[in-house]
């Protein structure tokens, strides 16, 4: 009896779909072109006769941040609303957020973290002009480091996004790893409130000149930190809850209603303030339930659903086999 001999024939070759879908790609492109304006302006120098540290201008770079978080909400959103979604919107969104949210924050901190430093050199010396990994200061080689960290732990953090993820509903419920946008709001959030301590602040209580030159001093080393904290959670197996998904998926309880509300109420009364404690609860929050569920000896419940999945750890549909 001869032995079979394999089919040598072309697998069948899988029909692209035309054209692209519209509105969800408007959306991810105003999400890049919003980190292209941070970018722009983070490296605008300070007008004549301006403190060149409570500007505007850092502030500004961080509200176009925003703006592109703003812009990456609801272009998936509307990409699974319209029944849009492909591998042509995935990637061009993991394009546009390693812009707006490795890159411009990035460059926003080490810009930051150099005319900070630059303000309290002494007269003449320029060395505390930039950090690169060519400085002459070790601060200043150690800061660049910690700023190209976050970028690649960005990379990473997005590619491990698109290996994982599959197009059911449990994959956008939870993310592994704290998101991009969430550590771009946890930097750009801080610079933002650092800015508005200026001058011509309006925050609740009076802050001084001391206050404020303390701050000068002590901020360039903590922003560093906040970068670094940030890149780790990106890479961690934590896992965060989709927010958007979460709140505007079916029909909620009344008491989610009443609660939103408030929130809402209390970002009006001091956004900066409201906006900041938000980010950071969200940012700590999971690695702090992960402490209390190994203190108490509770399982993670359906945390391990979704994008907190690999692909083996899937059942068929993309339903979970982790109990």
């Amino acid at each position: 009896m001869e032995p079979k001999i394999p089919s040598r024939e072309a697998p069948p070759v899988r029909k692209r779909r035309r054209g692209v879908a519209l509105l969800p790609a408007l959306f991810t492109l105003g999400n890049c072109l919003s980190g292209f304006a941070a970018l722009n302006y983070a490296s605008r120098d300070a007008a004549p006769g301006e403190d060149s540290v409570f500007a505007g201008h850092f502030a500004i770079a961080g509200a176009l941040i925003f703006l592109a978080m703003v812009f990456d909400m609801f272009d998936g959103f509307v990409a699974r609303l319209t029944r849009s979604t492909s591998d042509f919107g995935a990637e061009l969104d993991s394009l546009a957020d390693m812009v707006s949210f490795g890159i411009a924050p990035a460059f926003l901190s080490v810009h930051l973290i150099a005319e900070l430093l630059n303000t309290q050199g002494p007269a003449g010396h320029d060395y505390l002009s930039f950090p690169t990994p060519f400085s002459d200061s070790a601060w200043l080689r150690l800061f660049w480091v910690i700023a190209g960290i976050y970028v690649s732990c960005t990379a990473l953090r997005l590619a491990r996004f698109n290996v994982i993820t599959l197009p059911d509903v449990y994959s956008h419920m939870y993310f592994r790893g704290l998101p991009s946008p969430g550590a771009a709001a946890l930097v750009a959030g801080s610079v933002v409130f650092f800015e508005f301590l200026g001058p011509n602040s309006t925050f609740p209580f009076h802050v001084t000149e001391d206050v404020r030159n303390g701050l000068k001093i002590f901020f360039p080393y903590v922003l560093p930190v906040m970068l670094l904290v940030s890149a780790l959670l990106m890479v961690s197996r934590f896992s965060y809850v989709h927010l958007v998904n979460r709140v505007m998926r079916r029909r909620k309880r009344f008491r989610v209603l009443v609660g939103v509300f408030l929130v809402g109420m209390v970002i009006v009364w001091e956004p900066q303030i409201a906006i900041l404690l938000g980010i950071y609860l969200y940012a700590f929050s999971a690695p702090l339930m992960s402490i209390y569920r190994k203190i108490g000896g509770k399982k993670s419940p359906a945390l391990m659903l979704g994008s907190a999945l690999t692909p083996t750890e899937r059942g068929p549909n993309g339903v979970s086999k982790v109990p």
